[in-house]
């Protein structure tokens, strides 16, 4: 049985939210890593930052998804 929780079925305020919050922690992950661009964002150090990003991109996408999939049903 799945749980009505607000990842399953958001509104648009929280899609919203979360998109806004996944796009200014990605920026500010990627310019605190490079020093604003200072060195390149490629670098076998980075690798944890990858899997966080990966992992926010992840739960942002399945947020719009659902929200997409709630507003045709």
């Amino acid at each position: 049985m799945k749980k009505d929780t607000w990842i399953n079925h958001p509104t648009k305020k929280q899609l919203l939210l979360v998109i806004i919050t996944w796009f200014i922690g990605s920026s500010l992950l990627v310019l605190s890593v490079t020093d604003l661009f200072t060195e390149s964002f490629f670098q076998k150090e980075y690798i944890m930052m990858y899997f966080i990003l990966i992992g926010s991109s992840y739960t942002t996408f399945k947020v719009f998804v659902n929200y997409r999939k709630n507003l045709l049903a």
